[in-house]
């Protein structure tokens, strides 16, 4: 009996049997596990893309690491009323956001709006607009009325979420965390001021309440938005 037949019968004694391609599975299964390790290192490091579900639309975000900082996103979205937006953020070493720029744009109207938080904690804000559309005004007339503690978010853009469960240090074990929020809604660019409840339920979700009905999202290790059901998923 040759070796290698030797070997298949101890395997099937043992209580399995050898898979005539056990090699070649086991270099799939390597080569998966390399696959996802490059998209897990390429998510923590490299640039993010979601993907809109509720409708046509993408967002892609562009980092220089995992380190706060400058942060840019450009938004395109369609549906009813199809807009493009660009976004520019500016981090302190807590993940707060210091300075938000953003332009949102559709047919016939354009929004540009500024919001910045000052060393004393206040926020400023500015806003432009320009075309006639029936929506909402951008920005705010009482900039006053925010909490200079507040945790910024800006509507559907995924990346703030994981900055607020930075900032707030949220873990599976540290309960839900209510705060102010300021919160910038797109596409017409209107700030309002409010509270939100958030709990990191477990490592991998983030269940967030206040304006509305309760949202769960999914999340990976970096604590990065990876899915909401009915709205996004990640893409990169």
């Amino acid at each position: 009996m040759s070796g290698r037949n030797l070997a298949a019968m101890v395997a099937w004694c043992n209580g399995y049997e050898m898979h005539p391609n056990i090699e070649a599975a086991d270099q799939m299964t390597t080569g998966m596990a390399t696959t996802q390790r490059r998209v897990a290192e390429a998510r923590t490091h490299g640039p993010l893309v979601w993907q809109r579900t509720g409708t046509v639309g993408t967002e892609l975000v562009l980092r220089d690491g995992t380190a706060p900082g400058v942060v840019t996103g450009s938004v395109v979205v369609g549906g009813p009323q199809p807009f493009t937006s660009r976004w520019h953020a500016d981090l302190d070493g807590a993940w707060r956001v210091s300075v938000l720029t953003i332009t949102t744009e559709g047919s016939g109207w354009r929004r540009n709006l500024a919001v910045s938080r000052t060393g004393e904690g206040s926020w400023t804000c500015g806003a432009e607009a320009s075309g006639s559309i029936d929506a909402p005004p951008a920005g705010i007339d009482d900039p006053s009325r925010l909490d200079g503690g507040a945790v910024l978010l800006l509507a559907d853009s995924p990346i703030f979420l994981t900055w607020a469960i930075r900032r707030l240090r949220l873990s599976a074990d540290s309960g839900p965390a209510k705060v102010p929020v300021v919160r910038v809604r797109m596409p017409w660019l209107t700030v309002v001021a409010g509270e939100s409840t958030f709990h990191r339920v477990s490592d991998t979700k983030l269940r967030m309440a206040g304006d509305g009905p309760a949202v769960a999202y999914d999340l990976d290790a970096e604590g990065i938005v990876t899915y909401q059901a009915g709205r996004l998923r990640i893409a990169h």
